[in-house]
């Protein structure tokens, strides 16, 4: 972050503080939007005296945020270097993605169980809003998070909710901005996203589970084909 960056990046919030507990989870939050949205890069060191100023509190929740931040492992710590943003691999986002699989088939098969009337109403507005021609990386990435977590929170499980809602989407929210997802496959994930809410409102646990789970090995062979291309290009440069 340089110098101009305390004065040109709005805070995250306006009006009163937040006190205690409170402040720091306010922290946690603005400090993590930035992080994911990349207007801290990865390997940017965390300067707590200029963050201090920027969001008009004092060190000790600072510290605490950024703290809260690293157990999330999107800050670490290094001898002598301080605390910086992650920098993830591809491997490392990979390795996420196997996991994710299993995560989301069991969440899509435990939402069909349950999902109710206006949640299917809510995914087929997503689903159309994705047909746009005309939407941003931005907005589509907004709508693809959304999908996947109105179907978390369908499942009525709160540890997978909070498991894929606090890790793997931010994560993936980070990967996205770092690579652009292909046509091809944003037209995929379109499709696919139909036929997941299909067997949701069919009820269909055992389809929705299939579905969601080649859902997500579809995004990571994408994700594997971005690399490869970004890879590409950096050596013919």
């Amino acid at each position: 972050m340089n110098d101009a960056s305390v004065d040109t990046i709005a805070p995250a919030s306006s009006g009163p503080l937040p006190s205690g507990g409170a402040r720091v989870a306010w922290l946690v939050e603005a400090l993590g939007r930035e992080i994911t949205e990349g207007l801290l890069q990865p390997g940017e060191k965390l300067n707590e005296p200029r963050l201090s100023l920027k969001y008009g509190v004092s060190r000790a929740p600072l510290r605490e945020a950024i703290s809260r931040l690293e157990g999330r492992r999107l800050v670490v710590r290094r001898p002598n270097r301080g605390a910086r943003v992650a920098t993830l691999e591809p491997d490392e986002f990979i390795k996420l993605f196997h996991v994710r699989e299993g995560l989301e088939g069991i969440s899509a098969r435990l939402a069909a169980q349950r999902i109710e009337y206006a949640e299917l109403v809510e995914l087929d507005a997503i689903c159309e809003a994705q047909r746009s021609d005309e939407l941003s990386e931005q907005a589509s990435l907004e709508l693809d998070m959304r999908f996947h977590q109105l179907i978390a929170r369908a499942s009525g499980s709160p540890m997978l909710g909070g498991i894929l809602g606090e890790e793997f989407y931010i994560f993936y929210k980070v990967m996205r901005r770092r690579y652009l997802m292909l046509p091809q496959r944003a037209r995929d994930a379109i499709r696919e996203h139909i036929g997941i809410t299909g067997a949701l409102r069919s009820h269909d646990s055992e389809l929705a589970e299939f579905l969601m789970r080649r859902h997500i090995k579809g995004a990571r062979e994408a994700f594997e084909q971005a690399v490869q291309a970004k890879d590409s290009t950096r050596r013919t440069a």
